[in-house]
């Protein structure tokens, strides 16, 4: 029998896909250089943890800007990272839950989720997305963001989860890493593969 039970997807770059290089571009050609060396403390990473507010994020970066330009500008840089996706990605999921517990644990904010929910009811308007898992962890709901080992404690204790029965596929190895670092089986992603082509073989080599 499959010892693992239970499935922890990354979001972004395992599932959606995603040019973050895009939205790194389109930052560096408004904001200034030296107003943003603490950028990741001040902005990122307290937004992805819901520590602060949208309008105060996009403050933020405003008042790190060469020029202060209109709020609409610094969203729509903000989202152009997200691209789709793919239905095959969707019927891939479907299948899993047969076998599996699938959930979803993601870094992110709550302008780029709601951003990819509008998209997903745009191209998919029958499909009940959060349906596809037993659970979905947004580090902006739970104030806790990856690689911080709080945060798969945290799944691992709400979700009544042993680590050896989970696969968690993400496609940072730092995230890799603190989850290994739990016990939890990890799986680091190249996002150029598509999981759904190669989940067979990685799942093969965890219950070899």
């Amino acid at each position: 029998m499959n010892h693992i039970k239970h499935l922890l997807f990354d979001f972004g770059n395992v599932l959606l896909n995603l040019d973050e290089q895009k939205t790194w571009q389109g930052l560096e050609e408004i904001l200034d250089p030296k107003l943003c060396e603490d950028i990741n403390e001040q902005v990122f990473f307290p937004f992805e943890c819901g520590l602060i507010s949208e309008d105060s994020f996009f403050n933020r970066l405003q008042r790190r800007s060469i020029n202060v330009l209109q709020g609409d500008v610094y969203v729509k840089i903000w989202n152009s990272m997200l691209l789709d996706l793919p239905e095959h990605r969707i019927r891939f999921l479907e299948k899993l839950k047969s076998d599996y517990n699938i959930y979803l644990l993601s870094n992110t904010n709550i302008t780029h989720l709601r951003s990819v929910q509008h998209k997903i009811k745009r191209n998919y308007p029958t499909l009940d997305f959060e349906a596809l898992f037993n659970k979905m962890y947004f580090s902006h709901d739970i104030h806790l963001r990856k690689p911080d080992p709080k945060i798969y404690e945290y799944v691992l204790q709400d979700a009544s989860l042993q680590p050896h029965e989970c696969l968690f596929i993400d496609d940072k190895i730092e995230n890799i890493e603190a989850a290994q670092s739990l016990g939890i089986n990890s799986y680091h992603h190249n996002y150029n593969d598509d999981i759904a082509d190669i989940f067979e073989h990685i799942v093969a080599k965890f219950n070899g």
